[in-house]
């Protein structure tokens, strides 16, 4: 029988959102597992939490067909490294940090105790630092390409990120000193799921502008002491200081990504989603395969042998419209952006089930006429990673907007989950 059996689930470690999703195509027996990942980010300074690592070995799949760095915090980096270290990855999808910018996430580091020297390699150089881990495909997202001008069904399988333009490779090449797969945001079909990506943030141009600019203004080389070391750490702090009064305050640099199925239609085929939240050990169970001789590929498995005549046990009253995709916005700024998400995700609003509130639910970057985004009367569920800086008037607006608007924190010890199926209906009959 062909069916589609699929799960979201959100989790949340110290302001660090990890969303893991799992797709199981059962005529084929092929699975496809992804993996999107933001940190909360604090403008104008370091941040004082420590920094922890999610649980490794059995709880994240061995295999992760899709890793999406969705920020590019102290948090982002330290989870990316610890994944990649510990399974398999065919491609990691992230955003494209100029080297000064990345030199901000240096100074930050100096106050963190975990993985510190293997995460100030990886700023220094991300995409080599990735390919010692035998990663299949790496993309830097900069700029977004054109809109998707068709519908979800009509889209080809594979990869479809667009080149950047001849000028802005050749000053990222400048930049690094050598050639960086830079590419512009686009979308990817994998086993018959949509990933479609923007990217928002600083342009890159401004940045190399602005350290062009600080560097032809410096003192002249042999008026410095004979102490280089010195030199070096005192013009550094100071380039630093200049750019946190110049951009500490600019929207973070980040990935939103819309996840859903490309075929979902209600009238062809018997479809369902639930969501069900879970508490301590039981959050962490949801993510821990199966052990013993009959070993599940990953959880989604599990979902369709444990939990599928709970699912076919519903009333047709019951069942939803075709809601299935997932929204993460990263943390992303909506009063700077809100007008260009619009426009590049629009195509997809009566698809979005779920949402991600960016960055923790920050006051600064939220914009309740985001809320417009996906209409109808059909429940949405805005997920939000608690933290410090999770404002009670982002929590108020989406409570009060609509009745079938419904907030989810999540945190470490309490988590979501939203699985389901798509069966075409002649397969049933």
């Amino acid at each position: 029988m062909r069916g589609k059996y699929f799960r979201y689930l959100f989790e949340s470690l110290d302001g660090e959102l990890l969303h893991t999703g799992s797709i199981y195509d059962k005529e084929k027996q092929n699975m496809t597992t992804y993996i999107y990942m933001v940190g909360s980010y604090c403008r104008n300074g370091a941040q004082s939490r420590s920094t922890k690592l999610f649980a490794q070995g059995d709880g994240i799949p061995e295999q992760i067909d899709l890793l999406v760095m969705g920020g590019y915090t102290v948090q982002d980096i330290i989870q990316l490294i610890g994944i990649v270290k510990h399974h398999r990855i065919k491609k990691v999808i992230l955003p494209y940090l100029a080297p000064i910018q990345r030199l901000v996430l240096v100074e930050e580091l100096k106050d963190k105790r975990v993985a510190e020297k293997e995460a100030i390699r990886f700023l220094q150089d991300p995409y080599c630092f990735l390919k010692e881990y035998q990663i299949g495909r790496i993309y830097f997202l900069y700029g977004n390409g054109a809109l998707i001008d068709r519908e979800p069904e009509e889209l080809e399988h594979g990869v479809h990120f667009e080149r950047v333009d001849p000028k802005s490779l050749q000053l990222v090449q400048e930049m690094e000193g050598y050639a960086v797969p830079v590419v512009r945001a686009g979308y990817i079909v994998e086993n018959g799921w949509l990933f479609y990506f923007g990217v928002y943030g600083l342009d890159i141009r401004i940045v190399s502008n602005f350290t062009r600019d600080y560097f032809s203004h410096m003192e002249n080389i042999d008026e410095l002491s004979e102490n280089i070391h010195e030199d070096y750490i005192s013009h550094m702090k100071r380039l630093l200081s200049e750019y946190l009064s110049k951009f500490g305050s600019s929207p973070a640099t980040t990935l939103a990504m819309y996840a859903g199925p490309l075929y979902a239609n209600p009238e062809e085929n018997d479809i369902f989603m639930t969501e069900k939240e879970s508490v301590g050990e039981e959050c962490r169970s949801l993510r821990v395969r199966c052990r013993g001789d009959d070993r599940c590929m990953c959880t989604v498995s599990c979902i369709y042998q444990k939990d599928y005549d709970m699912i076919r046990s519903q009333t047709e009253k019951d069942r939803w419209v075709s809601r299935f995709g997932i929204f993460m916005l990263g943390n992303v700024n909506l009063n700077r952006y809100l007008s260009e998400i619009a426009a590049r995700f629009f195509r997809f609003r009566f698809r979005i089930r779920g949402v991600s509130v960016p960055n923790c639910g920050s006051g600064e970057d939220w914009n309740h006429k985001i809320l417009n985004l996906t209409p109808g009367n059909s429940r949405i569920y805005w997920i939000c990673s608690k933290n410090d800086i999770t404002s009670v008037g982002v929590v108020s607006d989406i409570v009060l907007t609509k009745s079938n608007y419904r907030f989810l924190a999540v945190d470490e010890t309490i988590g979501c989950c939203f699985s389901g199926y798509i069966i075409p209906k002649e397969d049933i009959d």
